[in-house]
């Protein structure tokens, strides 16, 4: 995303997209188990601890910050210029906190988080830049807290007539850290060798022309 969301991109990126982000965002939201959320401070005594990566111009965190006012939230990106959008939208918000990172299995262990520090991690419209998701996942796996719900969306690969090939094609033309798009059964399947366990999962239309898949995962754990 470094080579492409950055410059006139990233600052015209909230209005470009926004049909897109709004769909996607809701469908984010609505996988969301809220009520698991709200009942932290109750059973953990302290409030949820929440981490958006790939989080962009921040819109998702601004959403979940009204939701969970009092949440801890914390943001990553690769992109240096996305983050400066996301510093202006978040700049009232002071429970938020933003950083610059990547999303690659060999660097997942060079995050500034605790392991099982997160009650929800988030991570939207990503899933096809990441060249080794099974290692991603992993290493935000060791991230989540017991109980902790992990939250993926992203765009779906489509199926014939849709001419994909070609499609993907003009995609990576003019994003060429674009590496493969998936199916919402691909995308469950990864999550299942990585040690996730899918609570929840759905598809849904983005536009005219995206289709997306959302799903809600948490850690496998021994019985």
């Amino acid at each position: 995303m470094n080579t492409y969301y950055r410059g006139k991109r990233a600052a015209a990126y909230n209005q470009t997209w926004k049909t897109f982000s709004d769909k996607t965002l809701a469908a984010t939201i609505a996988t969301i188990d809220l009520e698991r959320l709200q009942e932290i401070p109750a059973i953990k005594e302290k409030q949820p601890e929440i981490l958006d990566v790939a989080c962009g111009t921040g819109l998702l965190l601004q959403q979940l910050a009204r939701l969970l006012p009092q949440a801890d939230s914390h943001g990553i990106d690769q992109s240096p210029d996305m983050l400066i959008q996301a510093q202006k939208l978040l700049a009232n918000m002071p429970n938020i906190h933003l950083a610059q990172g990547t999303l690659k299995g060999d660097s997942m262990a060079t995050l500034p988080y605790q392991p099982a520090a997160f009650d929800l991690i988030t991570c939207t419209n990503t899933f096809h830049y990441l060249d080794n998701p099974q290692a991603v996942l992993e290493g935000l796996a060791t991230l989540l807290a017991p109980h902790g719900q992990l939250i993926l969306e992203d765009y779906a690969r489509r199926p014939f007539p849709f001419p994909w090939r070609t499609f993907e094609w003009f995609i990576k033309r003019i994003d060429p850290q674009h590496n493969k798009a998936y199916t919402l059964p691909e995308a469950q399947k990864i999550c299942e060798k990585a040690g996730l366990h899918i609570l929840a999962a759905s598809t849904f239309s983005a536009g005219l022309v995206w289709r997306g898949w959302v799903l809600r995962a948490e850690i496998v754990r021994d019985k």
